[in-house]
């Protein structure tokens, strides 16, 4: 049995434990009973907001098992090594010249994308709840991980599934903004060619020290010498040289929002 099949088991074992229906659950969790009965059938993801709200209601800790278990069994191979250093950072630097970074992506954003890569029906529902609780690291408390992400602004205007999907990808990257420990900021058209076009990258701080993750076709590459870590922020540095202001990034960002009608 999978972690994730796990979880579904378990979360209908402690409803039928409570002795309560799928409606009276739904109405303690705030979730549709159509919603709740989607997930316990294995028929919807348990994703982080409905076991956080579980979590809420009943004093379980249904979300600290998906972090530890689920997650990992759905984190795509290549992305594993560095998933746990993600996982650990007290600071994230994230470039991305061509898609709005995983760690920030709604979830409409996110079917879109994998979508378009193809990702076999099946394995799509698990894929963005791994993407979706991965956003976990920026909310928990008492020490949220520092978020600095930096996009090239051709990723607000290019089209990840319909107008609608991407108003309110870019509507949400200003939203998050709002934590004080996450920033995005865009590098305009006007900056040229740059370093950063040579693709994405991220930087995790991890105890102190940094490693680093860079994007493939069939993988990625995890960096973690001292010399390679240090060329790595010289370059995340120089990109980050061309990148607007905070403020300015969520003003380009709002304007763009709303040409996506």
């Amino acid at each position: 049995m999978s972690a994730s099949e796990y979880l579904v088991k378990d979360l209908r074992r402690t409803r039928d434990l409570l002795g309560l229906t799928q409606e009276a659950w739904a109405g303690r969790v705030h979730f549709s009973a159509k919603h709740v009965g989607a997930v316990e059938r294995g028929e919807r993801a348990a994703l982080p907001d409905y076991l956080t709200a579980v979590d809420r209601a009943f004093g379980t800790t249904f979300m600290e098992f998906y972090r530890k278990f689920v997650m990992g069994e759905l984190t795509p191979i290549w992305y594993r090594p560095f998933f746990e250093s993600e996982g650990r950072a007290s600071l994230l630097r994230v470039y991305q010249p061509l898609l709005v970074p995983g760690i920030l992506q709604t979830e409409a954003y996110a079917r879109a994308v994998l979508a378009g890569y193809r990702v076999h029906p099946d394995a799509v529902d698990g894929m963005v709840a791994t993407r979706l609780g991965r956003q976990e690291i920026l909310y928990r408390r008492p020490d949220p991980c520092q978020l600095v992400a930096v996009v090239d602004e051709g990723v607000l205007h290019r089209q990840v599934g319909d107008a609608t999907v991407m108003r309110d990808q870019l509507k949400a990257l200003v939203t998050v903004c709002e934590h004080p420990n996450v920033r995005v900021q865009v590098v305009p058209f006007g900056a040229g060619v740059y370093a950063g076009l040579d693709g994405p990258m991220v930087l995790a701080t991890v105890d102190g020290r940094s490693v680093g993750f860079l994007e493939g076709h069939l993988k990625g590459h995890v960096v973690e010498s001292p010399d390679a870590t240090a060329d790595l922020e010289g370059a995340w540095e120089a990109i980050r040289d061309y990148a607007l202001p905070g403020n300015q990034s969520l003003e380009l960002i709002m304007r763009t929002a709303e040409k996506w009608t």
